[in-house]
């Protein structure tokens, strides 16, 4: 399956906020590499939590007036990126409850 660039790093980044998730216990550490993890990492998820829906908004605008071979690889996108913004929720909730319990 070929994506287009910026829907593969799209879907990159998604994974890669994914793995992140599980392990952050809800503290930030803006002095070392760790920024990366505890306050860039939590900035990414929400932003993605907001492209993910509209890339998929999107990709069903497309689908309905695109040829019936084009719409059935915008289905398989369409399936991926709900796959990968489940994973990614999935991933963050320990995380946010650890977080708003404080």
């Amino acid at each position: 399956m070929k994506f287009s660039p910026l829907r593969a790093l799209l879907l990159a980044i998604t994974v890669c906020v994914s793995c992140v998730g599980p392990f952050l216990d809800g503290t930030a550490d803006p002095h070392s590499w760790r920024i990366i993890p505890t306050v860039i990492a939590p900035a990414f998820m929400m932003m993605l939590v907001f492209a993910l829906p509209l890339d998929m908004t999107m990709t069903l605008v497309f689908m309905s007036d695109s040829a019936p071979e084009r719409r059935i690889q915008l289905r398989r996108e369409l399936k991926l990126e709900a796959a990968a913004m489940a994973l990614m929720l999935i991933a963050w909730t320990p995380f946010y409850v650890r977080f708003f319990s404080l």
